[in-house]
Protein backbone atom coordinates (compact mmCIF):
# COMPACT_ATOMS: atom_id res chain seq x y z
CA UNK A 1 0.00 0.00 0.00
CA UNK A 2 1.29 3.46 -0.92
CA UNK A 3 1.88 5.85 1.97
CA UNK A 4 -0.61 8.64 2.45
CA UNK A 5 0.94 11.81 1.01
CA UNK A 6 0.15 15.09 2.73
CA UNK A 7 1.30 18.63 1.96
CA UNK A 8 0.98 21.31 4.64
CA UNK A 9 1.08 24.94 3.54
CA UNK A 10 1.33 28.24 5.40
CA UNK A 11 2.76 31.66 4.63
CA UNK A 12 6.49 31.51 5.42
CA UNK A 13 7.09 27.76 5.82
CA UNK A 14 9.04 28.58 8.95
CA UNK A 15 6.66 27.70 11.83
CA UNK A 16 3.31 25.97 11.29
CA UNK A 17 3.80 23.91 8.15
CA UNK A 18 7.24 22.55 9.13
CA UNK A 19 5.74 21.63 12.52
CA UNK A 20 2.95 19.79 10.73
CA UNK A 21 5.40 18.04 8.41
CA UNK A 22 7.53 16.77 11.31
CA UNK A 23 4.52 15.77 13.43
CA UNK A 24 2.82 13.92 10.54
CA UNK A 25 6.05 12.03 9.85
CA UNK A 26 6.40 11.16 13.52
CA UNK A 27 2.81 10.02 13.99
CA UNK A 28 2.44 8.33 10.61
CA UNK A 29 5.77 6.54 10.43
CA UNK A 30 6.20 4.82 7.10
CA UNK A 31 2.47 5.10 6.37
CA UNK A 32 2.70 8.87 5.75
CA UNK A 33 4.78 10.94 3.36
CA UNK A 34 4.58 14.52 4.60
CA UNK A 35 6.00 17.71 3.12
CA UNK A 36 5.50 21.40 3.70
CA UNK A 37 5.73 24.60 1.68
CA UNK A 38 5.02 28.29 2.02
CA UNK A 39 3.29 30.91 -0.08
CA UNK A 40 6.20 33.29 0.61
CA UNK A 41 8.93 31.09 2.11
CA UNK A 42 11.10 32.67 4.79
CA UNK A 43 14.10 30.59 3.73
CA UNK A 44 14.78 28.93 7.08
CA UNK A 45 13.02 27.24 9.96
CA UNK A 46 13.17 29.48 13.04
CA UNK A 47 14.69 28.23 16.28
CA UNK A 48 11.52 28.18 18.39
CA UNK A 49 9.87 25.89 15.83
CA UNK A 50 12.72 23.40 16.14
CA UNK A 51 12.72 23.72 19.94
CA UNK A 52 8.95 23.15 20.19
CA UNK A 53 9.21 20.04 18.01
CA UNK A 54 12.02 18.72 20.20
CA UNK A 55 10.07 19.47 23.38
CA UNK A 56 7.19 17.36 22.05
CA UNK A 57 9.51 14.56 20.94
CA UNK A 58 9.45 15.06 17.17
CA UNK A 59 12.47 15.01 14.89
CA UNK A 60 13.19 18.09 12.79
CA UNK A 61 15.57 16.16 10.52
CA UNK A 62 15.16 17.08 6.87
CA UNK A 63 13.01 20.17 7.41
CA UNK A 64 13.67 23.12 5.14
CA UNK A 65 11.78 26.26 4.19
CA UNK A 66 10.61 26.17 0.57
CA UNK A 67 7.87 27.53 -1.66
CA UNK A 68 4.98 25.86 -3.45
CA UNK A 69 7.04 25.88 -6.63
CA UNK A 70 9.46 23.40 -5.00
CA UNK A 71 6.86 20.64 -4.61
CA UNK A 72 4.79 18.62 -7.09
CA UNK A 73 1.27 19.67 -6.13
CA UNK A 74 -0.20 16.82 -8.17
CA UNK A 75 1.63 14.26 -6.03
CA UNK A 76 -0.44 14.60 -2.84
CA UNK A 77 -3.52 12.85 -1.53
CA UNK A 78 -4.29 15.68 0.90
CA UNK A 79 -3.27 19.35 0.97
CA UNK A 80 -3.82 21.20 4.24
CA UNK A 81 -3.81 25.00 4.49
CA UNK A 82 -2.79 25.98 8.02
CA UNK A 83 -3.88 29.57 7.44
CA UNK A 84 -7.50 28.73 6.79
CA UNK A 85 -9.39 28.88 3.48
CA UNK A 86 -7.29 31.77 2.13
CA UNK A 87 -4.33 29.44 1.64
CA UNK A 88 -6.33 27.16 -0.62
CA UNK A 89 -7.04 30.03 -3.03
CA UNK A 90 -3.38 29.94 -4.11
CA UNK A 91 -3.72 26.37 -5.42
CA UNK A 92 -4.73 25.42 -8.96
CA UNK A 93 -8.44 24.52 -9.04
CA UNK A 94 -7.81 21.28 -10.95
CA UNK A 95 -5.94 19.46 -8.17
CA UNK A 96 -7.23 15.99 -7.41
CA UNK A 97 -6.16 16.15 -3.77
CA UNK A 98 -8.49 16.35 -0.81
CA UNK A 99 -8.24 19.96 0.42
CA UNK A 100 -8.36 20.79 4.13
CA UNK A 101 -8.48 24.19 5.80
CA UNK A 102 -7.19 24.46 9.37
CA UNK A 103 -7.03 28.02 10.73
CA UNK A 104 -4.02 27.64 13.03
CA UNK A 105 -2.55 30.76 14.69
CA UNK A 106 0.90 31.83 13.50
CA UNK A 107 3.35 31.81 16.43
CA UNK A 108 6.08 33.70 14.55
CA UNK A 109 7.76 36.20 16.86
CA UNK A 110 5.73 35.12 19.88
CA UNK A 111 6.88 33.36 23.05
CA UNK A 112 7.96 29.72 23.22
CA UNK A 113 4.78 28.67 25.03
CA UNK A 114 2.72 29.71 22.02
CA UNK A 115 4.97 27.70 19.69
CA UNK A 116 4.36 24.64 21.88
CA UNK A 117 0.60 25.32 22.04
CA UNK A 118 0.45 25.64 18.25
CA UNK A 119 2.44 22.41 17.82
CA UNK A 120 0.04 20.60 20.17
CA UNK A 121 -2.95 21.98 18.25
CA UNK A 122 -1.44 20.77 14.98
CA UNK A 123 -0.67 17.40 16.57
CA UNK A 124 -4.32 17.00 17.57
CA UNK A 125 -5.57 17.86 14.09
CA UNK A 126 -3.11 15.42 12.48
CA UNK A 127 -4.19 12.64 14.85
CA UNK A 128 -7.81 13.30 13.79
CA UNK A 129 -6.87 13.35 10.11
CA UNK A 130 -4.97 10.06 10.33
CA UNK A 131 -7.71 8.38 12.37
CA UNK A 132 -10.36 9.54 9.88
CA UNK A 133 -8.29 8.36 6.93
CA UNK A 134 -7.67 4.98 8.57
CA UNK A 135 -11.40 4.58 9.27
CA UNK A 136 -12.24 5.31 5.64
CA UNK A 137 -9.67 2.80 4.37
CA UNK A 138 -11.02 0.11 6.69
CA UNK A 139 -14.56 0.73 5.37
CA UNK A 140 -13.32 0.03 1.83
CA UNK A 141 -11.88 -3.39 2.76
Amino acid sequence: MEPLSVLFICVGNTCRSPMAEAIARGLGGGAVRAESAGLAPFGRIVGPTLEALGALGYSADGLSSKGLDAVDLEGFDIIVSLLGPAGLSFLPPSLGAQLESWPIPDPYGEDFELYCAVARQIEGRIRELLADRTSRELELV
